[in-house]
């Protein structure tokens, strides 16, 4: 049969082949196994990563809108006013009342661009805000830094954690003046401070992930900067007449008392003591006929003489 020959060769060939495969020594097929499998997990993170990307539970994250951003110079450095607004999630005020914790970041950053060059960060700095609340007391907690304000409403409690003002961002010594930066600046949840399971499923739910977009704006440093601050007038005064001094030599000079004695002057009864002499006076003669009356003179007489 003319086919046996064929068959009788494609057998050799391969066989041939497989004894020049079991041949080789294994160093040669390591880098294909390598390249393979490196393959498939470069397939299965591309999976995952698209996954993560599509997956209908996640979503974008809730937005926190900027409202306000402007810098102030204040005693030798930069002070960022800056106002946000957003809601709190149920699920986050769920948490809360729980006993979690929620932490607010507020990022701040400063560039200079250089054509040149890679921009330049002088500035890059983060502040943190805690909101807690007390079941015993039933009051909301903010914390930043050192200082600690109760509220009795969460909407209070939010309202403050929504308005930065006088955080200093950068002093007076990291910027040069007359020069534009970019700053920009944006509000988030921190959920790294989140306890671990309340992490894991901050992940898949959109409630939990609490940020807004950066914002930009462009500042330019004041160039007077070393000028004083302008000093306060005091407002004008009326016109008074100013009447001038007497010198003391023409003062008269005080007069030495009088060596003798000066006469007394008889005193005048008053009227207060014109009634008690009166009736001094109207007691008199009866006084004076109650004595000769009862003189003892006149009432013991010594017996006359015999004669």
């Amino acid at each position: 049969m003319p086919s046996s020959p064929r068959l009788s060769v494609l057998r050799a060939h391969g066989d041939a082949a497989r004894e020049l495969s079991a041949g080789m020594p294994s160093s040669l097929h390591a880098p294909r196994i390598l390249r393979s499998r490196a393959l498939r997990w470069w397939l299965v993170a591309m999976l995952l990563l698209l996954a993560l990307l599509c997956h209908p539970g996640r979503g974008d994250a809730q937005l926190i809108e900027t409202t306000e951003n402007r810098i102030e110079y204040q005693d030798g450095g930069f002070d960022l006013a800056a106002s946000f607004d957003f809601d709190l999630p149920p699920a986050l005020e769920d948490a809360l009342h729980k006993g979690i914790s929620l932490y607010f970041v507020v990022e701040f950053q400063l560039t200079r661009p250089r054509w040149y060059w890679f921009d330049d960060k002088p500035v890059n700095t983060t502040r943190s805000v805690r909101l807690s609340y007390q079941p015993l007391t039933r009051q909301y907690r903010v914390s930043t830094g050192g200082l600690q304000l109760p509220f009795t409403r969460l909407k209070s409690a939010l309202q403050f954690i929504q308005h930065v003002r006088g955080w200093r961002v950068f002093e007076r010594n990291a910027v040069k003046p007359g020069e534009t930066y970019q700053a920009q600046v944006r509000m988030r949840l921190d959920l790294s401070q989140l306890p671990k399971p309340f992490q894991i499923n901050a992940v898949n739910t959109r409630e939990w992930n609490l940020s807004s977009e950066w914002r930009h704006f462009n500042y330019t440093v004041p160039t007077n900067l070393d000028a004083p601050p302008p000093v306060p007038v005091a407002p004008a005064t009326p016109n008074v007449p100013i009447v001038p001094a007497v010198p003391p030599a023409s003062l008269p000079a005080p007069q030495a008392p009088a060596s003798s004695p000066a006469a007394v002057p008889a005193s005048t009864p008053s009227s207060a003591s014109a009634p008690a002499a009166s009736n001094n006076e109207a007691r008199t003669p009866f006084a004076q006929t109650v004595s000769t009356v009862l003189s003892p003179s006149q009432l013991v007489q010594p017996p006359a003489s015999q004669p």
